[in-house]
């Protein structure tokens, strides 16, 4: 009792199978589903269990027989139909149409996706070492003094430098048109002219008044003013200040003074284990290049993967999408019930359903899709990978600066969160990415490792991996 089956597949690596299945084998199932009906079913005349099948029939209704003796079939023709297909299913198959006599079901396998990656050896880019410059270093030690700065109220007009707490509004008007860009109702701002509406009289008006005091007044951007950002679009996207009027109505609502301590030995040791300022200033160099390094590292990684991307052929079951879209929302949902919110109430609020949410994050679930697999297939090609010796060395190390008195049970805490589940997955995630992207610099620079030799090196690994 074959299953007969036939299968195409479609343009989105999905394999449409049909499978019919012998009547007999129905006949059979249905008579094994009967004799478990009449275990647990009393009819007057015949003993429990010794219903004959033509009376049970008759009994239960010969399309509810069939239809429960199906549901049990279903599983046993699912597991037979991939085995004769001899394919893996990258998502959930889902059974499409039933038809009941002849039994006759319809499949849709969502195929594993095809990625053919375009010659990204080739690509090449400039990578030039990244510069901190002085004024970089200066700005970072003068935000570590707002850091230990001193805020006091005071009873006084408005001098530069205080921390002023306003409300107000803040209008450009042009003709008929009416652009809101300042609509607090209680906001804090640095009466520091270089900080606050920079190149206008912003500050300068509001020097002299005190708590109470209302004002109106007009200001001129200068021609290099930003974009005003629309939500969180791209500033391009917004409207353009530079040379425009805008009409404030502003009401004090505090005024504080902030004392700043000096950038001196002292304030270097309250920041830290520094000795003096010269510690503290190399420290923030340092970190100011390694975050400098990070930012030009991560930006020439999404450019290259965009080019390898835009030139690589990419298909993959719709059901891939789905599967990233289900996460979203199974995430969002967490994040919901963590702030303490029911889903239906956070939908009700946002006045939207479930199905609106997914199809707004949709283009977003393919963007992210088509990254993950173009990603898995660069690790396969380019043989990346990461050893558990590795994983052990890299929690070694993070785990280096907690030592001393009272720090042995919260290294093992560590240590155990890492070497397992959800800790092990991102450590040895990172990992792995960190490594991809010092491929993908190698190769932009032309200084990437022969793949062939790469190729032996990982089978003579995995060969050593069989035989220990």
């Amino acid at each position: 009792m074959t299953l007969t089956i036939h299968k195409t597949e479609d343009e989105q690596r999905q394999l449409k199978v049909t499978v019919e299945v012998p009547e007999e084998r129905v006949e059979k199932q249905m008579q094994a589903t009967a004799r478990e009906i009449a275990r647990g079913m009393q009819i007057p005349g015949f003993r429990k269990g010794k219903v004959p099948y033509q009376v049970l029939v008759q009994r239960v209704g010969y399309d509810a027989l069939r239809a429960e003796a199906v549901e049990a079939l279903l599983d046993d023709v699912y597991v037979e139909m991939l085995e004769q297909i001899e394919e893996t299913p990258a998502a959930q198959p889902s059974l499409d149409n039933l038809q009941m006599a002849p039994l006759v079901l319809d499949f849709v396998i969502p195929l594993q996706p095809k990625v053919e990656l375009n010659d990204y050896r080739s690509i090449r880019r400039d990578v030039t070492p990244v510069e901190v410059t002085e004024e970089a270093v200066d700005e970072a030690l003068e935000h570590i003094r707002e850091h230990h700065e001193v805020v006091e109220p005071v009873a006084r007009p408005v001098m530069e430098g205080d921390l002023v707490t306003l409300s107000g509004t803040g209008e450009v008007v042009e003709g008929d048109t009416v652009e809101v860009i300042f609509d607090e109702e209680r906001v804090d701002l640095l009466a520091n002219p270089e900080r606050t509406f920079p190149g206008t009289e912003f500050v300068a008006n509001l020097i002299g008044m005190e708590v109470g005091d209302q004002a109106e007044f007009t200001i001129t951007f200068p021609e290099e003013a930003p974009y005003l950002p629309e939500d969180d679009e791209e500033e391009s996207s917004g409207t353009s200040l530079a040379g425009k009027e805008a009409q404030f109505a502003v009401t004090i609502l505090d005024v504080k003074s902030r004392f700043l301590p000096p950038l001196d030995d002292e304030l270097a040791r309250s920041e830290g284990d520094y000795e003096n300022l010269a510690e503290l200033r190399e420290a923030v160099r340092k970190d100011l290049e390694e975050q400098a390094r990070q930012e030009a590292r991560n930006k020439l990684f999404d450019d290259v993967l965009e080019d390898i991307m835009a030139g690589s052929e990419i298909v993959y079951p719709p059901a891939l999408v789905e599967q990233e879209l289900d996460r979203g929302i199974e995430s969002m949902k967490s994040q919901v019930t963590r702030a303490g919110w029911r889903w239906e109430d956070y939908l009700r609020l946002q006045n939207k359903t479930e199905e609106a949410l997914r199809e707004e994050a949709r283009e977003e679930a393919e963007a992210r899709v088509r990254r993950m697999l173009v990603l898995g297939q660069l690790i396969q090609r380019e043989y990346v990978g990461v050893s558990a010796q590795e994983v052990d060395d890299s929690i070694e190390e993070r785990l280096a600066s907690l030592s001393g008195e009272g720090q042995t049970e919260i290294q093992q805490q560590i240590r155990d969160y890492f070497q397992k589940g959800e800790g092990w997955s991102m450590l040895s995630n990172e990992l792995l990415m960190n490594k991809l992207y010092d491929r993908i610099e190698a190769i932009v620079t032309g200084n990437a490792p022969d793949l062939a030799e790469l190729e032996a090196a990982a089978t003579a690994a995995a060969q050593l991996e069989e035989e220990e």
